[in-house]
């Protein structure tokens, strides 16, 4: 076996850390002692994806008191790993995806798939169907019957991130088994219907808040005959959820189905991943405990018998080692305790960095010193720069936040650009920058918020900013004046995402799209987009088929900013119309300086009949 570490910091902690961990009890958690999970991605791989007894041991010894192996679905070895857990003085959960996955092309899954109201015909089994509901019962009450038999493993985290095509699972689900069995209860004729037709027949039938009680409480039925089940193994067995504070089926079905008085419901948030944004140390801090904060309230208002915990995961932006640590303490100063997503590091890498941090704060947790979470940073806050470290200054300068590596790609290929993945979130840093763009940066802030604050102080002193997909849902309008989000009805998935919809370039011609003929149609490269309002200075640019408006530009002061709707380069790096479309309106936020669109205006006035706007820029 190859040589494991053992820090100071890490020994030194043993003591104060498991002393008495044989006492350590499931009833301890969250009441006497505050949970401290570690969701392994990083040790299982050095063994090929199974847990060893030394991963178990470094977790103990780093002051975690809960292992959970992300894999776990060999059931001699949930034993064997429970043993381990007793021995070490830690508890044990086992982690298992919610959601059961089936391929489109699998025949025997027609008409028991997943539908949302868009239509979209998911690769999940339905939760209505027999095979989801074999799948959650037959593994946990396995895990129930190992509970029973060795108490150190005590529940199970049941993770309902959706990992095929659409939201986290689950909403209601518009498939054939559901439909069929509401027609037979109500004794109504159903129609033939496309999946895309089902909810728009039931809202106009008059139908759908019966619809949806019914499925609801399909649902409550069986968590109920699963929560029955385990209580008759287990009656102290706890579930653990994710994504906090929850989906429909989560609060409406295992809030009021699974917590009892003898086994809370665990809830799992991760808001708190990494930081509110890139902003400071400090500030992101801040920002992370009042989100935890706002939505642990929800979660409490529903007044079931809960626990709540905030997560951690090193793999997003701005996670560092440090950060991480600091964060851990905060989360367990204001919740429940704190759970980690373990992904990022390597074992041979940055692992010991993140572990030393995180027996840091399992000290500070133990000992209720939660001011150490506080202090000023002793490590350099790589994510908080104050200046935009730049290599060509003869190029333009943009800051990107959200890309993905094939956007990345598309971006970095321009060579007028210089790209920068934000790390920072200061004025001094954004100012140095042509152009930045925040994509899916989903942070609810508000109008008041420094960060929201920054972003009209960089737009207004010449800086030009393109707020893309869920950025400017999620975030207070920095520019209400432009543009507000809007609640699209038509193909609806999410609340906000209209979804399969081509987009149409608007009629009247924009310097933000030049050399593109006015009322092109045009696919996207990612399947769903936002819609926006526009406000009394806000000129649509892009719409969607409905006639959603999808980019809307203006000026504000000296600067410009485009709300746009799509996602960029999710799966692929743009191409065609779709990317012309988006350089172009990069290059006008670049811009030609104070005063652009005045006398664009005055141009276009003074144009010859069926001018277009030309392919590049006209004015020095």
């Amino acid at each position: 076996m190859q040589l494991r570490f053992a820090t100071a910091a890490v020994v030194l902690l043993v003591a104060c850390a498991t002393s008495g961990a044989d006492d350590l009890t499931r009833h301890d958690l969250g009441r006497r002692v505050k949970f401290r999970v570690l969701v392994d991605k990083v040790m299982q791989p050095e063994a090929g994806w199974h847990t060893e007894q030394w991963m178990v041991e470094e977790a103990a010894e780093a002051g975690f008191n809960v292992w959970c192996p992300r894999r776990a679905n060999d059931l001699a070895e949930v034993r064997q790993v429970t043993q381990w857990c007793e021995e070490a003085g830690i508890l044990h959960i086992p982690w298992m995806r919610g959601t059961r996955g089936v391929s489109l092309d699998d025949e025997s899954a027609d008409g028991k798939r997943m539908v949302w109201a868009s239509g979209l015909e998911d690769k999940l089994w339905s939760p209505n169907s027999a095979e989801f509901w074999e799948w959650t019962n037959n593994l946990i009450l396995e895990y129930a019957r190992i509970s029973a038999e060795m108490p150190a493993l005590f529940g199970v985290f049941l993770d309902y991130e959706n990992y095929a095509l659409g939201p986290n699972g689950y909403a209601l689900s518009y498939d054939d088994l559901i439909l069929g069995s509401f027609a037979r209860e109500k004794g109504i004729d159903l129609p033939e219907l496309a999946l895309d037709e089902r909810y728009k027949w039931l809202t106009e039938q008059g139908l759908h808040d019966e619809f949806e009680a019914f499925q609801v409480a399909h649902w409550r039925e069986r968590c109920r005959a699963l929560r029955e089940a385990v209580d008759e193994i287990d009656p102290t067995f706890m579930f653990m959820i994710y994504p906090a504070p929850g989906t429909k089926f989560m609060v409406e079905a295992c809030y009021p189905e699974w917590a009892t008085e003898q086994a809370p419901l665990i809830l799992a948030d991760a808001v708190t991943y990494g930081r509110a944004a890139v902003l400071p140390h400090l500030e992101a801090l801040k920002a992370n405990r009042e989100a935890l904060r706002e939505r642990q309230a929800f979660a409490e208002s529903q007044g079931i018998n809960m626990l709540y915990t905030g997560g951690i995961d090193p793999v997003v932006k701005g996670a560092d080692p440090e950060f991480c640590g600091r964060n851990a303490a905060m989360i367990c100063h204001v919740t429940d305790g704190y759970w980690i997503f373990y992904e990022g590091p390597t074992y041979e890498g940055t692992h010991r960095d993140y572990f030393n941090w995180f027996a840091r704060a399992n000290e500070a947790v133990e000992n209720e010193n939660w001011q150490w979470a506080w202090q000023e940073r002793e490590t350099p806050d790589t994510y908080g720069l104050e200046s935009l470290e730049i290599e060509h200054p003869d190029r333009k300068q943009l800051i990107v936040y959200g890309a993905k590596a094939p956007f990345m790609q598309m971006l970095t290929a321009n060579d007028e650009y210089e790209v920068h993945e934000m790390a920072g979130a200061s004025l001094s840093y954004f100012s140095a920058a042509d152009v930045v763009i925040l994509q899916n940066f989903n942070q609810s802030l508000k109008r008041g918020s420094p960060f929201v604050r920054m972003l009209r102080d960089y737009v207004e002193q010449g800086g030009g900013l393109m707020l893309a997909h869920d950025t400017a849902w999620f975030m207070a309008s920095p520019f209400p004046e432009v543009a507000v989000r809007d609640y699209p009805t038509r193909r609806v998935e999410a609340e906000r995402h209209v979804v399969e919809t081509e987009l149409v370039v608007e009629d009247v011609p924009h310097p933000a799209i030049r050399g593109i003929e006015t009322g092109a149609q045009f696919p996207t490269e990612f399947r769903d987009h936002m819609i926006f309002k526009p406000g009394e200075i806000g000129t649509v640019i892009v719409r969607n088929e409905f006639g959603d408006p999808v980019y809307v530009a203006g000026e504000v002061g000296e600067g410009r900013v485009i709300f746009a709707g799509s996602y960029f380069g999710y799966n692929a790096p743009l191409s065609g119309a779709e990317a012309e479309v988006f350089w172009s309106a990069v290059d006008w936020l670049a811009g030609e300086g104070p005063g652009y669109m005045r006398r664009y205006r005055t141009m276009m006035e003074d144009r010859p009949v069926g001018m277009r706007w030309p392919d590049r820029p006209m004015f020095d």
